[in-house]
């Protein structure tokens, strides 16, 4: 099989992003917020304050830092809400778009803050991991960026990809500032749980569609 040394290799965030869970994600964090005695919000809200940890986009909705007890109950709550345990299948097309860059010589893995154990069981159950060279979750405590678990996960990755340029596709700000600590290229897509003004301010052009955000990582590829 011919080797196409100017293909990037793209990491993919999970929820927000590949899954079609953007609604089972608000109502977990609207549970969230009745358990800490507050309204619910809409997902223009979210957007606008979405951070990468359930307690800290709790905290930025109310406009106050939470208590430990606050921090460990909304977690607790946003973690076992039922929507998080639904079944979400991909957004519609990414199969086929996955598909397709494969054939073009790209390669995929999904990296993701969400537990690992679920994020590979949701994969598997899709019959999507036969789409990814690896797929991580996490395995500790919640975390609150990224930039740690892709340095792993790229240095996992290093063995099959080489030296090609790799991409990251996510829908949070975390993404960018991960990629960028890691010298891979970010694209931010804002189909996700980000506004896209906010997405925009990074300096970063931001893609609306998959198929756009595959598209941005593949040209920045041929400038490598």
């Amino acid at each position: 099989m011919p080797r196409h040394f100017n293909r990037p290799h793209i990491v993919w965030g999970w929820s927000g992003t590949l899954a079609d869970d953007v609604p089972l994600q608000v109502a977990a964090v609207n549970a969230a917020l009745a358990a800490l005695g507050a309204p619910p919000v809409d997902l223009d809200t979210i957007r606008h304050r979405f951070a990468t940890s359930p307690p800290a986009l709790c905290a930025a909705i109310l406009g106050r830092p939470l208590t430990d007890r606050e921090r460990a109950r909304a977690s607790l709550v946003f973690e076992t809400h039922p929507a998080r345990r639904r079944l979400t299948g991909l957004l519609p097309g990414t199969e086929e778009l996955l598909a397709r860059l494969i054939r073009s010589g790209c390669s995929h893995s999904v990296l993701s803050l969400g537990a690992h154990r679920r994020l590979t069981q949701h994969i598997a159950e899709l019959g999507a991991d036969s789409f990814f060279l690896r797929i991580d979750g996490r395995t500790g405590p919640s975390a609150r960026s990224k930039t740690q678990p892709l340095a792993k996960h790229l240095s996992a990755l290093r063995q099959t990809v080489g030296d090609r340029p790799v991409a990251l596709i996510g829908d949070a700000v975390d993404d960018i500032r991960a990629a960028v600590a890691n010298q891979v290229q970010p694209v931010p897509y804002a189909g996700g749980l980000t506004h896209r003004d906010v997405l925009r301010r990074s300096g970063v052009p931001v893609a609306d569609n998959l198929a756009e955000a595959a598209a941005l990582a593949v040209e920045y590829a041929h400038t490598t």
